[in-house]
């Protein structure tokens, strides 16, 4: 008996004992039938808000088993320079009920100037639906930012079913200015002919056809600095328009740096937009930096630097650059003239180009003066079999001299660098005469290559009233054709070609030295193949949009296209556009983000003729563009090469243009938490004590606990009456 007895108490004992240990295994032990969320996606809106704001609702649940429960901003504030943010204690809640229970003084109800907010998201599961610690995944904004047991940013509350998401950004409300703030600074002429037998030049001005900088900015100093990189004997010289003009330094290498001022009611931008002749450089292609109180504008190194000339050398030429020589021909071909000087405006040119066939001894030359008929007779087509050899004869003009070519005399031909033993320059140094260039055997005939498309991009094709004329059109490198000049006209007389005046200063009697408002003007190009021929349906592209055109001239020249395009421009009053952004204005694009930005412009479609982003044309692959009224879409790849900051996105029509801002964002990290309550916003600094409490596994299901302790009572009760039970049996 007594056997027995103590054989129900150890029953008892194991009983209890398994009992206490269910009730504090963790929860995890028996999730499997949990409804976990797998992964959480929630985007939310950026908007500009200024001073005297009030917050908006802005954040939705894009995928999920979860919605929003509310919103709330916080203020913050920094005690001290380098301490933690802090909370004030002040907030907004997008609750209605949070909102009423917060003291008066404690309520944001519209933004401050210079106070600091940071923005915080709170979702509740789905009946039915938890959230995991460890199990689910959260995406903000379009950026995965992990689990919540991994990011100090995501908290998991209220036994699993509510996710709190702190500081998926901030913002600062910039003080209260009457001041007007300038976002462009737009500055030309700046002298470059730095010469050592003369004091530097400072003729720099701001651009007084921007009505952007015009009249509200000044320059107050330009310099050249002399660099020592790479000197044995470094030798400082740095020359300011605000000291004694002086010469600089023979042979030194220069860079130019310029300082504005805003002048009295306006302040800079600390993202301004830097233009020079012409050119938007960027925080990479140039170093530019705004003073504290937004007063002083300076740009510095984003020019080439410039090599100080001995003034002596001047006359001398040195490099010979000739592009376009035909040095392929077939059986039957006839000699053509083709070649050209690189640069149109050198101060040298082709006297000739010249074939020898060398068993005969008879030749072509492109200049009947030339021809040396006591050393044999003349060819007028090539034949097949035979061996032929290419030269040119160049001469200076206005004045120059070339130098000897034990003096560094360089030739290139068609991108080739003729050998020094085929150069010979005349003893007066007037003229130089390169042999061997290319020797050929023709073949029979094969079809030449056709060039369908033509290309000009980087084209300025819209202006203002009293703009000037300027000329920036270019085709890409690599291609078979060479753009040789561009154009505008307003009639037969009245016109300016982009190479004047070394050449087509005689095409028009009256020279375009601004645009007018409501007139017309015309566009044209001549671009000159380099190899095989212009196809007789060839496409013309300006700026990636395929334009018509009318040729000029001969039309069936293969060699050359010579055209005037039915783009025309009609200028508008500065200032005055009907063009508008009517969606998608501010949009924002985060970092490494597989989306795109779409704009809509009020203009029509038929006058569109491309997109600035930050003032320079964009290549036509880099956005998408259709009617309605003008639709254009930015791409992904096009997105992921710009800075993180606010961009500008320009439409541009043939008589006007219209612009708005976008944001490009980083990515999100992760950052510092706001304070709800008694929460501060930052995570606790090391070596601080950290008072919350820890926690196992994920967050407990009430009604599994209550479960688990039924079963455990319920073994309790079972074991005690069973016990009571063999008690009285045995009486």
């Amino acid at each position: 008996m007594e056997n027995q007895k103590r054989h129900s108490r150890k029953l008892l004992s194991i009983l209890l004992v398994l009992c206490m240990a269910l009730t504090i295994v963790p929860i995890t032990a028996f999730a499997a039938g949990v409804n976990y969320i797998d992964k959480i996606s929630v985007t939310y809106t950026a908007p500009n808000y200024k001073a005297g704001d009030a917050p908006q609702e802005a954040a939705a649940v894009t995928e999920g088993n979860c919605s929003v429960a509310y919103e709330y901003w916080n203020e913050i504030e920094q005690k001290e320079e380098g301490s933690y943010w802090t909370s004030t204690g002040r907030y907004w809640y997008s609750d209605v009920d949070k909102m009423a229970s917060l003291a008066d003084d404690k309520k944001i109800t519209q933004f401050e100037a210079g106070k600091h907010y940071s923005y915080n998201i709170v979702l509740t599961a789905d009946s039915g639906y938890f959230i995991g610690k460890d199990k689910t995944v959260v995406s903000v904004g379009g950026y995965e930012w992990g689990t919540p047991a991994n990011s100090t940013n995501l908290e998991v509350k209220d036994m699993s079913t509510t996710l709190k998401i702190y500081s998926p950004y901030s913002i600062d409300i910039p003080d209260n200015s009457t001041d007007e703030v300038i976002t462009t600074v737009d500055i030309g002429n700046i002298w470059k002919n730095l010469d050592a037998s003369q004091p530097v030049a400072f003729t720099a001005e701001v651009n007084p056809n921007n009505s952007a900088c015009s009249g509200k900015v000044e320059i107050v100093e330009e310099a050249w600095e002399k660099s020592t990189y790479g000197e044995s004997t470094p030798i400082t010289d740095t020359i300011k328009s605000t000291d004694t003009s002086r010469n600089p330094i023979a042979g030194g290498e220069y860079w130019y740096s310029v300082v504005l001022k805003a002048k009295e009611g306006y302040v800079f931008s600390d993202n301004v937009t830097f233009i020079c002749e012409g050119t938007t450089y960027t925080a990479q292609t140039a170093n530019t930096s705004v003073s504290d109180n937004g007063k002083t504008f300076t740009a510095w190194e984003f020019l080439p630097s410039v090599t100080v000339s001995d003034g002596a050398n001047d006359t001398v030429i040195k490099d010979i650059e000739v592009i376009g020589a035909t040095l392929s021909y077939n059986e039957g071909d006839t000699p053509k003239a083709t070649a050209m000087t690189k640069d149109i405006g050198a101060n040298y040119e082709i006297a000739y180009e010249s074939w020898a066939e060398t068993e005969q001894y008879a030749f072509w030359y492109s200049n009947e003066d030339y021809y040396p008929e006591h050393f044999g007779g003349r060819f007028t087509s090539f034949e097949e079999g035979k061996s032929y050899r290419y030269s040119i004869l160049l001469k200076t003009k206005n004045g120059r001299t070339f130098a000897a070519t034990d003096s560094g005399l360089t030739v290139t031909v068609n991108g080739w660098t003729v050998e020094q033993q085929n150069i010979s320059v005349n003893l007066d140094g007037q003229s130089v005469h390169v042999t061997g260039i290319a020797t050929i055997t023709p073949t029979k005939p094969v079809e030449p290559k056709e060039i369908d498309v033509i290309e000009i991009n980087n084209a300025t094709i819209t202006f203002k009233d009293g703009d000037k004329p300027v000329f920036t059109g270019n085709v890409p490198d690599n291609e078979d054709y060479a753009f040789r000049c561009e154009w505008w006209s307003l009639d037969s007389d009245t016109g300016l070609v982009s190479t004047e005046p070394e050449w087509g200063s005689e095409i028009y009697k009256n020279k375009i030295t601004t645009f007018e408002a409501g007139k017309t003007y015309h566009y044209g190009v001549y671009v000159t193949a380099y190899y095989g021929n212009f196809s007789p349906d060839v496409k013309l592209k300006i700026n990636g949009q395929e334009v018509k055109y009318t040729r000029i001239g001969d039309e069936n020249d293969t060699q050359s296209f010579w055209v005037e395009t039915d783009l025309t421009m009609t200028p508008t009053a500065a200032g005055a556009s009907d063009y508008k952004i009517i969606e998608g204005a501010n949009g924002t694009w985060t970092q490494n983000i597989d989306g795109t930005l779409t704009f809509r412009a009020n203009g029509d479609f038929d006058k569109f003729t491309g997109v600035k982003v930050d003032g320079t044309l964009i290549d036509a692959k880099n956005y998408t563009a259709k009617s309605g009224s003008t639709i254009v879409t930015l791409s992904t790849d096009y997105l992921k090469t710009l800075s993180v900051g606010t961009h500008k996105l320009t439409v541009v029509y043939t008589d006007g243009e219209c612009s708005a801002n976008f944001e490009v964002k980083k990515v999100a990290t992760e950052q510092t938490k706001p304070t709800e309550g008694d929460k501060t916003d930052t995570t606790t600094p090391t070596g601080g004590k950290d008072t919350t409490s820890p926690q196992t596994g994920d967050n407990s299901n009430l009604a599994l606990w209550f479960a688990i302790l039924f079963i455990s009572c319920g073994g309790v009760i079972g074991v005690t009456i069973y016990s009571k039970r063999r008690k009285l049996n045995k009486r």
